[in-house]
């Protein structure tokens, strides 16, 4: 069993995720200043936002540090396996055409 990155991708985490919060302190803002009976609720929005900036920094940082790990496990498969097939090309005396014995 091996231990895999999660989310395994290869593609870097879009930062759109990252306009989230903005969205919801932007229109939190715009109904406090609309209307008075709409006030209450852009203040609700504006503070969801605000917290939200933290729980989004977190999942698109756990997200970018994913990507990265997985990232660095390909390059270095992709290393092992050119290295593998460059050894077995330059041993002159390999005899492929052997078979294993099945004892």
């Amino acid at each position: 069993m091996s231990v895999r990155s999660f989310p395994e991708t290869r593609h870097e985490p879009e930062k759109r995720i990252l306009l989230i919060p903005v969205i919801l302190i932007g229109v939190g803002v715009t109904l406090m200043y609309l209307h008075e009976s709409l006030r209450f609720i852009g203040i609700l929005l504006s503070l969801t936002g605000v917290l939200t900036v933290f729980l989004v920094g977190v999942v698109f940082a756990d997200i970018w540090a994913a990507s990265h790990r997985t990232q660095d496990i390909i390059r270095a498969r992709e290393q092992l396996q050119r290295e593998l097939q460059a050894e077995h090309e330059s041993d002159p005396f390999l005899d492929t055409l052997d078979e294993p014995d099945s004892e």
